[in-house]
């Protein structure tokens, strides 16, 4: 009986080890909030420019990465750029304006950023299309830089 008292403490011990979130500090979070916000900042720019090499370069190019898009799912970071050329080569340029966002700091070197925006396309015939959109982005920090490793919209 008191080995199985003594199990029993270590598994609740351990299961308590396991739950216990290492939580970052106001500051902290402050900081990569920051982070976060001049990234997608960068990001959005990039995507004004239409310019596939300027915005393929936020993205992670590991193993790791993942697109869900347009009910594609790209495991390939080649396959991404090659799809953001043909999509990009109809476009002049492209302006979003942020209606909604939500970070959620998972740690220091991880983010999760939801967001739902308003997209102005206009195309190279000066036609133009405006299109609501979500997007939920994993970004990962590496190397000191913070890349999208899972992108679904």
């Amino acid at each position: 009986m008191k080995t199985f008292s003594y199990l029993i403490s270590i598994l609740i011990i351990t299961a308590l080890s396991c739950t216990k979130q290492t939580g970052l500090s106001g500051n902290d979070k402050k900081l990569v909030e920051t982070d976060i916000h001049q990234f997608m900042d960068s990001l959005d720019a990039a995507f004004q420019s239409v310019s596939p090499d300027r915005v393929f370069k936020y993205f992670l190019q590991t193993d790791e990465f993942a697109v869900a898009s347009q009910g594609n799912l790209m495991t390939n970071p080649t396959a991404l750029l090659d799809t953001m050329k043909v999509h990009m080569a109809f476009m002049k340029n492209q302006v979003a304006k942020p209606v909604a966002e939500k970070i959620y700091i998972i740690n220091k070197d991880a983010v999760v950023i939801s967001s739902s925006k308003v997209a102005t396309v206009t195309l190279k015939n000066e036609s133009q299309i405006t299109v609501p959109y979500a997007l939920t982005m994993l970004l990962v920090k590496r190397d000191g830089k913070w890349k999208i490793a899972h992108y679904h919209n």
